[in-house]
Protein backbone atom coordinates (compact mmCIF):
# COMPACT_ATOMS: atom_id res chain seq x y z
CA UNK A 1 0.00 0.00 0.00
CA UNK A 2 3.01 2.36 0.64
CA UNK A 3 4.19 1.84 -2.46
CA UNK A 4 1.61 2.45 -4.39
CA UNK A 5 0.55 5.63 -2.95
CA UNK A 6 4.52 6.80 -3.48
CA UNK A 7 3.61 5.42 -6.99
CA UNK A 8 0.10 7.72 -7.65
CA UNK A 9 2.19 10.92 -6.29
CA UNK A 10 4.88 10.30 -8.87
CA UNK A 11 1.98 10.32 -11.83
CA UNK A 12 0.64 13.59 -10.19
CA UNK A 13 3.86 15.39 -10.14
CA UNK A 14 4.05 14.39 -13.71
CA UNK A 15 1.09 14.75 -15.18
CA UNK A 16 1.13 18.45 -13.09
CA UNK A 17 4.75 18.83 -14.97
CA UNK A 18 3.93 18.17 -17.99
CA UNK A 19 0.63 20.03 -17.48
CA UNK A 20 2.69 23.70 -16.86
CA UNK A 21 5.81 22.31 -19.16
CA UNK A 22 7.59 25.78 -17.57
CA UNK A 23 10.90 24.33 -19.27
CA UNK A 24 9.15 25.33 -22.60
CA UNK A 25 10.05 29.22 -21.56
CA UNK A 26 13.63 29.64 -22.76
CA UNK A 27 13.82 33.17 -23.37
CA UNK A 28 14.91 36.08 -21.32
CA UNK A 29 14.76 38.04 -19.45
CA UNK A 30 12.01 35.39 -18.03
CA UNK A 31 12.45 32.08 -18.40
CA UNK A 32 10.10 29.58 -16.84
CA UNK A 33 12.40 27.24 -14.56
CA UNK A 34 15.66 29.22 -14.02
CA UNK A 35 14.67 32.66 -12.36
CA UNK A 36 14.18 34.45 -9.38
CA UNK A 37 16.46 32.29 -6.94
CA UNK A 38 17.12 29.43 -9.37
CA UNK A 39 19.28 32.18 -10.83
CA UNK A 40 22.06 32.79 -8.14
CA UNK A 41 21.57 29.12 -7.38
CA UNK A 42 22.24 27.85 -10.62
CA UNK A 43 24.96 30.04 -11.25
CA UNK A 44 27.95 28.31 -10.26
CA UNK A 45 27.18 26.15 -12.98
CA UNK A 46 27.26 27.54 -16.07
CA UNK A 47 30.00 29.87 -14.72
CA UNK A 48 32.66 27.25 -14.04
CA UNK A 49 31.81 24.44 -16.85
CA UNK A 50 30.69 26.84 -19.43
CA UNK A 51 32.08 29.84 -19.37
CA UNK A 52 35.27 28.72 -17.26
CA UNK A 53 35.06 32.15 -14.84
CA UNK A 54 33.88 32.31 -11.37
CA UNK A 55 35.45 35.77 -11.63
CA UNK A 56 32.31 36.43 -13.55
CA UNK A 57 33.95 38.68 -16.17
CA UNK A 58 31.88 37.10 -18.96
CA UNK A 59 28.70 39.08 -18.25
CA UNK A 60 30.91 41.92 -19.64
CA UNK A 61 31.72 40.17 -22.91
CA UNK A 62 30.04 41.70 -25.68
CA UNK A 63 28.01 38.42 -27.07
CA UNK A 64 27.64 37.61 -23.97
CA UNK A 65 23.42 38.93 -23.02
CA UNK A 66 22.93 38.61 -19.53
CA UNK A 67 19.22 38.47 -19.94
CA UNK A 68 18.46 37.31 -16.34
CA UNK A 69 20.90 34.49 -16.97
CA UNK A 70 23.77 36.27 -13.70
CA UNK A 71 22.60 37.95 -10.74
CA UNK A 72 25.34 38.67 -8.32
CA UNK A 73 26.33 41.16 -5.65
CA UNK A 74 29.10 43.85 -5.40
CA UNK A 75 31.68 43.44 -2.44
CA UNK A 76 33.89 45.57 -0.79
CA UNK A 77 36.97 44.36 -2.89
CA UNK A 78 35.43 45.09 -6.17
CA UNK A 79 34.79 40.85 -6.56
CA UNK A 80 31.29 40.22 -8.10
CA UNK A 81 30.00 37.24 -6.02
CA UNK A 82 27.06 35.04 -6.30
CA UNK A 83 24.99 35.41 -3.21
CA UNK A 84 23.79 31.92 -2.32
CA UNK A 85 26.08 29.00 -1.17
CA UNK A 86 26.38 26.26 -3.68
CA UNK A 87 24.56 23.35 -2.28
CA UNK A 88 21.97 22.92 -5.02
CA UNK A 89 24.64 23.59 -7.39
CA UNK A 90 25.79 20.59 -6.35
CA UNK A 91 22.68 18.59 -6.48
CA UNK A 92 21.50 19.90 -9.63
CA UNK A 93 24.86 19.11 -11.20
CA UNK A 94 24.52 15.28 -12.37
CA UNK A 95 21.18 16.39 -14.26
CA UNK A 96 23.04 19.79 -15.47
CA UNK A 97 25.46 17.43 -17.44
CA UNK A 98 23.39 15.53 -18.68
CA UNK A 99 21.43 18.23 -20.43
CA UNK A 100 24.53 19.35 -21.36
CA UNK A 101 25.74 16.03 -23.02
CA UNK A 102 22.37 15.85 -24.61
CA UNK A 103 21.80 19.49 -25.62
CA UNK A 104 23.17 18.99 -29.15
CA UNK A 105 21.21 16.03 -30.06
CA UNK A 106 18.27 17.44 -29.53
CA UNK A 107 19.38 20.37 -31.42
CA UNK A 108 19.65 22.81 -28.41
CA UNK A 109 22.33 25.14 -27.92
CA UNK A 110 24.57 24.51 -24.98
CA UNK A 111 24.55 27.78 -23.08
CA UNK A 112 23.56 26.06 -19.74
CA UNK A 113 19.61 28.01 -20.28
CA UNK A 114 18.01 26.60 -22.97
CA UNK A 115 14.88 24.47 -22.21
CA UNK A 116 17.19 20.53 -21.97
CA UNK A 117 18.67 22.45 -18.75
CA UNK A 118 15.61 23.72 -17.33
CA UNK A 119 13.85 20.19 -18.01
CA UNK A 120 16.38 18.10 -16.60
CA UNK A 121 16.23 20.71 -13.30
CA UNK A 122 12.88 20.46 -12.70
CA UNK A 123 13.00 16.01 -13.26
CA UNK A 124 16.39 16.27 -11.24
CA UNK A 125 14.18 17.98 -8.08
CA UNK A 126 11.62 14.79 -9.14
CA UNK A 127 13.71 11.90 -8.72
CA UNK A 128 15.20 13.31 -5.31
CA UNK A 129 11.37 14.46 -3.71
CA UNK A 130 10.50 10.54 -4.81
CA UNK A 131 13.63 9.20 -3.14
CA UNK A 132 12.92 11.28 -0.27
CA UNK A 133 9.31 9.77 -0.33
CA UNK A 134 10.69 6.38 -0.27
CA UNK A 135 12.92 6.69 2.65
CA UNK A 136 9.72 8.86 4.68
CA UNK A 137 8.59 5.47 4.28
CA UNK A 138 11.18 3.13 5.49
CA UNK A 139 10.98 5.44 8.63
CA UNK A 140 7.45 5.56 8.96
CA UNK A 141 7.26 1.83 8.43
CA UNK A 142 9.47 1.25 11.74
CA UNK A 143 6.73 2.77 13.95
CA UNK A 144 3.67 2.29 12.19
CA UNK A 145 1.26 0.08 9.99
CA UNK A 146 1.13 0.13 6.41
CA UNK A 147 -2.23 2.42 6.41
CA UNK A 148 -1.17 4.82 8.70
CA UNK A 149 2.27 4.91 6.71
CA UNK A 150 0.25 5.08 3.24
CA UNK A 151 -2.23 8.08 4.66
CA UNK A 152 0.73 9.89 6.04
CA UNK A 153 2.96 9.50 2.73
CA UNK A 154 -0.17 10.84 0.55
CA UNK A 155 -0.21 13.57 3.17
CA UNK A 156 2.93 14.78 3.12
CA UNK A 157 3.22 14.50 -0.99
CA UNK A 158 0.14 16.03 -1.95
CA UNK A 159 -1.92 17.42 1.32
CA UNK A 160 1.32 20.02 1.87
CA UNK A 161 2.98 22.71 -0.12
CA UNK A 162 5.72 20.13 -0.94
CA UNK A 163 3.66 19.27 -4.11
CA UNK A 164 3.93 22.96 -5.05
CA UNK A 165 8.00 23.26 -4.74
CA UNK A 166 7.72 19.12 -5.86
CA UNK A 167 6.25 20.21 -9.45
CA UNK A 168 5.47 23.92 -10.28
CA UNK A 169 8.74 25.76 -8.54
CA UNK A 170 10.49 22.41 -8.65
CA UNK A 171 13.68 23.79 -9.05
CA UNK A 172 13.36 25.78 -5.45
CA UNK A 173 15.58 24.61 -2.78
CA UNK A 174 12.81 23.00 -0.71
CA UNK A 175 11.86 19.71 -2.52
CA UNK A 176 15.75 18.95 -2.41
CA UNK A 177 15.97 19.55 1.34
CA UNK A 178 13.17 17.57 2.09
CA UNK A 179 14.96 15.10 0.82
CA UNK A 180 18.19 15.91 2.16
CA UNK A 181 16.52 16.15 5.90
CA UNK A 182 14.54 13.18 5.45
CA UNK A 183 17.81 11.03 4.53
CA UNK A 184 19.51 12.56 7.48
CA UNK A 185 16.39 11.54 9.43
CA UNK A 186 17.12 8.02 8.51
CA UNK A 187 20.98 7.68 8.85
CA UNK A 188 20.99 9.17 12.54
CA UNK A 189 18.23 6.89 13.46
CA UNK A 190 20.42 3.99 12.28
CA UNK A 191 23.51 5.73 13.60
CA UNK A 192 22.04 5.65 17.08
CA UNK A 193 21.36 1.89 16.26
CA UNK A 194 24.83 1.37 15.28
CA UNK A 195 27.76 3.40 15.61
CA UNK A 196 29.57 2.43 12.76
CA UNK A 197 32.16 4.30 10.37
CA UNK A 198 29.81 4.39 7.62
CA UNK A 199 26.89 6.10 9.76
CA UNK A 200 29.33 8.74 11.21
CA UNK A 201 30.71 9.25 7.77
CA UNK A 202 27.13 9.35 5.95
CA UNK A 203 25.68 12.05 8.93
CA UNK A 204 28.52 14.63 8.66
CA UNK A 205 28.58 14.67 4.69
CA UNK A 206 24.76 14.92 5.09
CA UNK A 207 25.15 17.31 7.85
CA UNK A 208 27.09 19.67 5.40
CA UNK A 209 24.96 19.30 2.50
CA UNK A 210 21.96 20.35 3.97
CA UNK A 211 23.40 23.36 5.41
CA UNK A 212 25.42 23.96 1.98
CA UNK A 213 22.16 24.43 0.19
CA UNK A 214 20.11 26.39 3.33
CA UNK A 215 22.42 27.28 6.36
CA UNK A 216 19.54 27.86 8.50
CA UNK A 217 18.90 23.94 8.34
CA UNK A 218 21.89 23.42 10.73
CA UNK A 219 18.84 23.55 13.14
CA UNK A 220 18.42 20.48 12.35
CA UNK A 221 21.66 19.37 15.06
CA UNK A 222 18.68 19.64 17.61
CA UNK A 223 16.65 16.69 16.34
CA UNK A 224 20.09 14.80 15.74
CA UNK A 225 21.21 15.28 19.18
CA UNK A 226 18.21 15.10 21.41
CA UNK A 227 16.81 12.14 19.33
CA UNK A 228 16.14 9.43 22.07
CA UNK A 229 16.22 11.78 24.99
CA UNK A 230 13.47 12.29 27.26
CA UNK A 231 14.79 12.99 30.22
CA UNK A 232 17.86 15.41 32.10
CA UNK A 233 19.37 11.23 32.98
CA UNK A 234 18.93 11.10 29.14
CA UNK A 235 20.81 14.16 28.07
CA UNK A 236 23.20 13.44 30.27
CA UNK A 237 23.82 9.84 28.85
CA UNK A 238 23.75 11.70 25.26
CA UNK A 239 26.98 13.95 26.52
CA UNK A 240 28.61 10.88 27.70
CA UNK A 241 27.71 9.29 24.97
CA UNK A 242 29.31 11.40 22.61
CA UNK A 243 32.61 11.90 24.65
CA UNK A 244 33.13 8.15 24.84
CA UNK A 245 32.92 8.37 20.32
CA UNK A 246 34.88 11.73 20.48
CA UNK A 247 36.73 9.75 17.48
CA UNK A 248 33.66 9.06 15.66
CA UNK A 249 32.54 12.55 16.23
CA UNK A 250 35.67 14.08 14.61
CA UNK A 251 35.01 11.99 11.65
CA UNK A 252 31.78 13.40 11.10
CA UNK A 253 33.09 16.90 11.89
CA UNK A 254 35.72 16.46 9.12
CA UNK A 255 33.21 15.65 6.62
CA UNK A 256 31.01 17.99 7.35
CA UNK A 257 34.00 20.26 6.46
CA UNK A 258 34.65 18.20 3.24
CA UNK A 259 31.35 19.83 1.80
CA UNK A 260 31.73 23.15 2.80
CA UNK A 261 35.69 23.20 1.24
CA UNK A 262 34.33 24.51 -1.98
CA UNK A 263 32.52 26.88 -0.91
CA UNK A 264 35.23 28.06 1.52
CA UNK A 265 37.50 28.24 -1.52
CA UNK A 266 35.22 29.97 -3.40
CA UNK A 267 34.53 33.22 -0.91
CA UNK A 268 38.27 33.00 -0.55
CA UNK A 269 38.66 33.17 -4.26
CA UNK A 270 36.26 36.02 -4.59
CA UNK A 271 36.20 38.28 -1.36
CA UNK A 272 39.56 37.02 0.04
CA UNK A 273 37.92 35.57 2.97
CA UNK A 274 37.37 31.87 3.70
CA UNK A 275 34.32 32.94 5.55
CA UNK A 276 31.60 35.49 4.13
CA UNK A 277 28.20 36.29 4.92
CA UNK A 278 27.36 36.72 1.07
CA UNK A 279 23.21 38.01 2.15
CA UNK A 280 25.42 40.74 4.01
CA UNK A 281 26.08 43.38 1.20
CA UNK A 282 22.45 42.94 -0.44
CA UNK A 283 21.02 44.17 3.18
CA UNK A 284 20.14 40.62 4.05
CA UNK A 285 19.79 40.10 8.54
CA UNK A 286 17.69 38.33 11.22
CA UNK A 287 15.68 40.53 14.03
CA UNK A 288 15.74 38.19 16.32
CA UNK A 289 14.61 41.11 18.58
CA UNK A 290 11.15 40.85 16.41
CA UNK A 291 9.99 37.43 15.19
CA UNK A 292 6.54 37.78 13.44
CA UNK A 293 5.89 34.32 14.94
CA UNK A 294 1.81 34.89 14.49
CA UNK A 295 1.28 36.25 11.01
CA UNK A 296 4.16 33.59 9.78
CA UNK A 297 1.49 30.81 11.42
CA UNK A 298 -1.57 32.16 10.56
CA UNK A 299 -1.54 35.27 9.34
CA UNK A 300 -3.03 35.71 5.58
CA UNK A 301 -0.41 36.76 3.81
CA UNK A 302 1.72 32.98 4.45
CA UNK A 303 0.30 31.61 7.46
CA UNK A 304 1.80 28.11 7.57
CA UNK A 305 -1.27 26.48 8.87
CA UNK A 306 -3.78 28.41 7.08
CA UNK A 307 -2.43 27.74 3.28
CA UNK A 308 -1.37 23.56 4.63
CA UNK A 309 -3.65 23.35 7.47
CA UNK A 310 -2.44 19.54 7.88
CA UNK A 311 0.84 20.72 9.58
CA UNK A 312 -1.24 22.36 12.17
CA UNK A 313 -3.08 18.27 12.64
CA UNK A 314 1.14 17.35 12.66
CA UNK A 315 2.26 19.89 15.43
CA UNK A 316 -0.73 18.38 17.41
CA UNK A 317 0.69 14.97 16.62
CA UNK A 318 3.27 15.52 18.88
CA UNK A 319 2.00 15.31 22.08
CA UNK A 320 0.10 11.95 21.00
CA UNK A 321 3.87 10.75 20.54
CA UNK A 322 5.06 10.84 24.00
CA UNK A 323 3.24 7.41 24.42
CA UNK A 324 4.34 5.84 21.49
CA UNK A 325 7.73 7.42 21.13
CA UNK A 326 8.65 9.35 24.09
CA UNK A 327 11.98 10.03 22.85
CA UNK A 328 11.05 11.76 20.18
CA UNK A 329 9.14 14.29 21.52
CA UNK A 330 11.95 17.03 23.21
CA UNK A 331 13.84 17.00 19.82
CA UNK A 332 11.15 17.39 17.06
CA UNK A 333 9.47 20.04 19.96
CA UNK A 334 12.09 22.00 20.06
CA UNK A 335 13.71 21.80 16.10
CA UNK A 336 9.73 22.99 15.32
CA UNK A 337 10.07 26.23 17.94
CA UNK A 338 13.39 26.86 16.70
CA UNK A 339 12.79 27.01 12.80
CA UNK A 340 9.60 28.89 14.09
CA UNK A 341 11.22 31.54 15.69
CA UNK A 342 14.92 31.90 13.28
CA UNK A 343 12.59 31.48 10.17
CA UNK A 344 10.29 34.09 11.45
CA UNK A 345 13.02 36.58 12.57
CA UNK A 346 14.55 36.78 8.87
CA UNK A 347 13.88 40.36 7.39
CA UNK A 348 11.62 39.19 4.89
CA UNK A 349 9.32 37.46 7.04
CA UNK A 350 7.32 36.31 4.48
CA UNK A 351 10.01 35.18 2.07
CA UNK A 352 9.57 36.97 -0.92
CA UNK A 353 7.16 35.27 -3.31
CA UNK A 354 6.15 31.91 -2.56
CA UNK A 355 2.88 29.73 -1.39
CA UNK A 356 2.28 29.68 2.24
CA UNK A 357 5.43 28.85 4.75
CA UNK A 358 8.00 27.60 2.21
CA UNK A 359 10.53 27.27 4.56
CA UNK A 360 9.13 24.68 6.73
CA UNK A 361 8.66 22.50 3.93
CA UNK A 362 12.44 21.19 4.55
CA UNK A 363 11.50 19.21 7.87
CA UNK A 364 8.40 17.36 6.71
CA UNK A 365 10.42 14.36 7.17
CA UNK A 366 10.59 14.78 10.15
CA UNK A 367 7.26 16.41 10.91
CA UNK A 368 5.31 13.02 9.13
CA UNK A 369 5.80 11.63 12.44
CA UNK A 370 3.46 13.06 14.75
CA UNK A 371 1.56 13.59 11.46
CA UNK A 372 1.03 10.12 11.70
CA UNK A 373 0.86 9.75 15.51
CA UNK A 374 -2.59 11.56 15.34
CA UNK A 375 -3.49 9.73 12.24
CA UNK A 376 -3.01 6.05 13.94
CA UNK A 377 -4.72 7.64 16.75
CA UNK A 378 -7.80 8.02 14.99
CA UNK A 379 -7.80 4.72 13.28
CA UNK A 380 -6.92 2.72 16.38
CA UNK A 381 -10.71 4.25 17.68
CA UNK A 382 -13.08 1.02 18.21
CA UNK A 383 -15.99 3.10 16.94
CA UNK A 384 -16.03 2.67 13.06
CA UNK A 385 -17.35 6.29 12.71
CA UNK A 386 -14.01 8.29 14.59
CA UNK A 387 -11.83 5.68 12.25
CA UNK A 388 -14.21 6.21 9.01
CA UNK A 389 -14.05 9.98 9.98
CA UNK A 390 -10.24 10.16 10.32
CA UNK A 391 -9.08 9.25 6.99
CA UNK A 392 -12.30 11.61 5.61
CA UNK A 393 -10.28 14.78 7.15
CA UNK A 394 -7.08 13.54 5.41
CA UNK A 395 -8.68 13.21 2.19
CA UNK A 396 -10.50 16.22 2.56
CA UNK A 397 -7.28 18.46 3.57
CA UNK A 398 -5.22 17.03 0.74
CA UNK A 399 -7.93 17.84 -1.74
CA UNK A 400 -7.70 21.14 0.10
CA UNK A 401 -4.16 21.75 -0.45
CA UNK A 402 -4.53 19.93 -3.86
CA UNK A 403 -7.23 23.19 -4.83
CA UNK A 404 -5.35 26.17 -3.12
CA UNK A 405 -2.07 25.10 -5.02
CA UNK A 406 -4.24 25.55 -7.86
CA UNK A 407 -5.53 28.44 -6.79
CA UNK A 408 -2.20 30.02 -6.38
CA UNK A 409 -0.72 28.87 -9.68
CA UNK A 410 -3.52 30.63 -11.04
CA UNK A 411 -3.18 33.78 -8.90
CA UNK A 412 -6.46 33.71 -7.11
CA UNK A 413 -3.89 33.72 -4.15
CA UNK A 414 -1.30 36.07 -4.10
CA UNK A 415 2.65 35.28 -3.90
CA UNK A 416 3.22 37.74 -1.78
CA UNK A 417 0.39 40.59 -0.94
CA UNK A 418 -2.63 38.23 0.76
CA UNK A 419 -4.85 40.20 2.80
CA UNK A 420 -8.02 38.93 4.93
CA UNK A 421 -9.98 40.27 2.28
CA UNK A 422 -8.59 39.17 -0.62
CA UNK A 423 -8.60 35.68 1.10
CA UNK A 424 -12.00 35.38 1.25
CA UNK A 425 -12.58 37.03 -1.57
CA UNK A 426 -11.40 34.54 -3.57
CA UNK A 427 -11.95 31.13 -1.36
CA UNK A 428 -12.53 28.04 -2.90
CA UNK A 429 -12.68 30.41 -6.44
CA UNK A 430 -10.34 30.06 -9.42
CA UNK A 431 -10.95 33.34 -10.77
CA UNK A 432 -10.37 36.49 -9.16
CA UNK A 433 -11.75 39.70 -9.08
CA UNK A 434 -11.52 43.09 -8.94
CA UNK A 435 -11.99 44.04 -5.29
CA UNK A 436 -9.51 40.83 -4.75
CA UNK A 437 -7.08 42.85 -6.67
CA UNK A 438 -7.68 46.19 -5.09
CA UNK A 439 -7.26 44.53 -1.16
CA UNK A 440 -3.89 43.13 -1.67
CA UNK A 441 -1.12 45.12 0.03
CA UNK A 442 2.73 44.99 -0.80
CA UNK A 443 5.65 44.79 1.48
CA UNK A 444 8.40 47.47 1.08
CA UNK A 445 11.48 45.27 0.58
CA UNK A 446 13.72 48.02 1.16
CA UNK A 447 12.60 49.60 4.30
CA UNK A 448 11.50 45.57 5.42
CA UNK A 449 15.83 45.02 5.29
CA UNK A 450 16.38 47.63 7.85
CA UNK A 451 13.64 45.64 9.57
CA UNK A 452 10.42 47.95 9.56
CA UNK A 453 7.42 46.99 8.08
CA UNK A 454 5.28 48.96 5.40
CA UNK A 455 2.77 47.69 3.24
CA UNK A 456 0.78 49.88 0.54
CA UNK A 457 -2.47 48.91 -0.65
CA UNK A 458 -2.85 47.95 -4.14
CA UNK A 459 -6.15 49.90 -4.41
CA UNK A 460 -5.47 52.87 -2.57
CA UNK A 461 -6.04 56.50 -4.07
CA UNK A 462 -3.06 57.93 -4.41
CA UNK A 463 -4.41 60.96 -6.60
CA UNK A 464 -4.16 62.75 -3.45
CA UNK A 465 -0.24 63.32 -3.92
CA UNK A 466 -0.59 65.15 -7.07
CA UNK A 467 -2.73 68.14 -5.33
CA UNK A 468 0.28 68.47 -3.11
CA UNK A 469 3.53 69.46 -2.58
CA UNK A 470 6.46 67.15 -1.37
CA UNK A 471 6.89 68.64 1.57
CA UNK A 472 3.10 68.73 2.65
CA UNK A 473 2.72 65.34 1.20
CA UNK A 474 5.53 64.25 3.80
CA UNK A 475 4.23 66.28 6.16
CA UNK A 476 1.13 63.99 5.45
CA UNK A 477 2.51 60.96 5.94
CA UNK A 478 4.71 61.55 9.07
CA UNK A 479 1.42 62.35 10.67
CA UNK A 480 0.04 59.04 9.63
CA UNK A 481 3.71 56.73 10.35
CA UNK A 482 3.02 58.74 14.11
CA UNK A 483 -0.49 57.19 14.05
CA UNK A 484 0.56 53.67 13.28
CA UNK A 485 1.49 51.57 16.61
CA UNK A 486 3.20 49.14 15.40
CA UNK A 487 5.01 50.75 12.36
CA UNK A 488 6.29 53.28 14.91
CA UNK A 489 7.77 50.15 17.53
CA UNK A 490 9.59 49.40 13.92
CA UNK A 491 11.14 52.60 13.52
CA UNK A 492 12.37 52.69 17.40
CA UNK A 493 13.87 49.21 17.44
CA UNK A 494 15.33 50.44 14.04
CA UNK A 495 16.81 53.44 15.21
CA UNK A 496 18.24 52.44 18.03
CA UNK A 497 19.81 49.57 16.40
CA UNK A 498 21.12 52.34 13.61
CA UNK A 499 22.18 54.77 16.51
CA UNK A 500 20.04 57.47 14.66
CA UNK A 501 17.59 59.91 15.74
CA UNK A 502 14.08 58.35 15.74
CA UNK A 503 12.65 62.05 14.04
CA UNK A 504 15.58 61.59 11.81
CA UNK A 505 14.32 58.03 10.94
CA UNK A 506 10.44 58.58 10.83
CA UNK A 507 12.03 61.24 8.09
CA UNK A 508 13.66 58.69 5.86
CA UNK A 509 10.56 56.69 6.37
CA UNK A 510 8.42 58.97 4.89
CA UNK A 511 10.40 60.31 2.40
CA UNK A 512 11.00 56.05 0.94
CA UNK A 513 7.21 55.91 1.54
CA UNK A 514 6.77 59.07 -0.77
CA UNK A 515 8.42 57.86 -3.71
CA UNK A 516 7.12 54.86 -3.58
CA UNK A 517 3.64 55.90 -3.70
CA UNK A 518 4.74 58.87 -6.15
CA UNK A 519 5.81 56.20 -8.81
CA UNK A 520 3.84 53.07 -8.25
Amino acid sequence: MPDITIIFILLVYIATDFYHHRWTIDKGPERGVIKWDIISYYAYLPATFIYKDLKLDFVYDPEFKNDNKIWFTETENGGRLIITSMGLAIMYSPFFFMAHALAPVFGEPRTGYSSIYQFFIVFGALFYVIIGLFVLKKILMKYFDERVTALTLLAIGLGTNLYYYATYEAAMSHSFNFTLLTLFFYVFIRWYEKQEWLYAILTGLLMGLITLVRPTNVLVFIVFFLWGVFSWKDFLNRLFFYIRKFHLVLLMLLCFLLVWLPQFLYWKYITGEFFFYSYGPAGGRFYFDHPHISEMLIGYRKGWFLYTPLMLIAVMGIFFLIKKMPGSVWAILLFLLAMIYVQSSWWAWYFGGGFGGRAFIDMYGIMALPLAAIISKGLEQKHRFIRISATVIVAVLVLFQVFQTTQYYKGAIHYTGMTKTAYWETFLKLKTTGKYWQSLTMPDPQLARKGIYVYYLTGEDKTYLKKLTKEEAIDLIIKQINEDRELMKDIERYAKRAHTDPDEAIKMVADRIYEYKKDW
